[in-house]
């Protein structure tokens, strides 16, 4: 039904008493519960229960009671199809629903049983550690020793291992994929993600060493990246439409307090994902699909005209040799010496020659070569 029909009270009572509410609801697109609230608020009498069986096995019914009159008339609009239609659901508000289903995320102060990836990234900086390992760091532009972890990042591995762990426990799987980058996992579709401090650029002033020019202007001024107390989760890869996919801490909001709804709405956007995905995979089987007959079709129409030129060949061979018999016929008829010698044959002879050189060239005299030759033909005989 056309989501913009509007329905009175004496058109929807007159439906009412036509067919059962549950045919009539689903016509309507709606339940059969909304229709009966329906016919409550706009006073609209309904049959009883049991009404269409007993008219099914020709049984006595109750009478049909008048529709009254009612504060708005017979003739007010009960309601427009559109208003009881929902509305699909936007990611926002599934999140919001499935965050209010699973228990809240809850991020200690200390790291207890680090998830595995939070493990292997704590070992490896201990053995950099030991091993007295540098590293370029593009701020101060120049190699720094690695230093044990400090509170900022303790605190940052205690909110990822928090996240990590939720994860585990919905069925998602949490590692780094080839290039080192955190992935959450689910079947063939993975999310990449982050979780980093907001950096701030500062400003500090640099002396000249060893310059034989004294800098001016912009150059004696160096801008640093400074790391600060502020998280921020974000979801590199790409991601469904309607789903955040970054939560920056501030004054009024933490990490602690996004940590659920980022655990929902990765948990919602991988078969988001896989959704995306297998409609993807459908649409290029589809084109692919295309393609393929596309491709079978030039094949065949290809096939056919070689086919058929090889066909117009022999025709042509039997209209020329039709035509060379009855010419050496003629010859034979014409006024010719027959024992003259040309070239050391007599013209009998070379009559005779030109006989089986016809008979030769002649397809009606093999046509089972000719279908033969048809069946062999196919698509690069001819190459133009």
């Amino acid at each position: 039904m056309n989501d913009e029909a509007t329905i009175t009270r004496q058109e929807l009572y007159d439906l009412v008493w036509q067919k059962p509410m549950t045919r009539l609801a689903e016509e309507f697109g709606i339940t059969d519960q909304q229709l009966a609230s329906l016919c409550k608020r706009e006073a609209i009498p309904r049959p009883l229960r049991g009404h269409w069986n007993k008219l099914a096995f020709s049984k006595q019914v109750g009478a049909r009671p008048p529709l009254p009159s009612g504060n708005r008339g017979v003739d007010a609009i009960v309601f427009r199809i559109s208003d009881l239609l929902a509305p699909p659901a936007t990611p926002k508000s599934q999140v919001d629903r499935h965050k209010a289903k699973i228990p809240p995320v809850r991020i200690s102060e200390r790291l207890f049983h680090p998830h595995p990836v939070i493990a292997e990234r704590i070992a490896c900086r201990k053995a950099d550690i030991r091993a007295g390992r540098e590293y370029y760091d593009c701020g101060t532009r120049a190699w720094e020793k690695i230093t044990p972890f400090n509170d900022a990042d303790r605190r940052l591995f205690c909110v990822l291992n928090a996240i990590c762990q939720n994860l585990e426990a919905h069925g998602v799987a949490v590692s780094r994929n080839e290039r080192g980058e955190l992935t959450a996992r689910s079947g063939c579709d993975a999310i990449v993600f982050q979780l980093r401090y907001r950096m701030k650029r500062i400003k500090t002033s640099r002396m000249p060493d060893s310059w034989d020019i004294r800098p001016k202007g912009d150059d004696v001024v160096r801008r640093d990246l400074e790391a600060t107390g502020n998280l921020i989760f974000e979801m590199t890869s790409w991601m469904p439409s309607g789903f955040r996919r970054k939560w920056c801490e501030g004054s009024t909001y933490r990490m602690e307090q996004f940590a659920s709804d980022i655990v929902a709405t990765m948990i919602l956007a991988l078969p988001a994902l896989a959704a995306e995905r297998e409609a993807r995979e459908e649409r290029s089987r589809r084109s692919e699909m295309r393609m393929k007959q596309q491709s079978e079709r030039e094949a065949q129409r290809r096939l056919d005209k070689n086919r058929f030129r090889q066909l117009a060949e022999h025709a042509a061979a039997w209209r020329e040799t039709s035509l060379l018999r009855r010419f050496v016929a003629a010859m034979r008829e014409a006024d010719l010496d027959m024992g003259m010698v040309i070239e050391g044959k007599t013209i009998a002879r070379w009559l005779n020659w030109a006989e089986v050189a016809i008979d030769r060239h002649d397809p009606l005299l093999h046509p089972k070569s000719v279908i033969e030759s048809i069946a062999a033909v196919d698509r690069w005989t001819y190459p133009d």
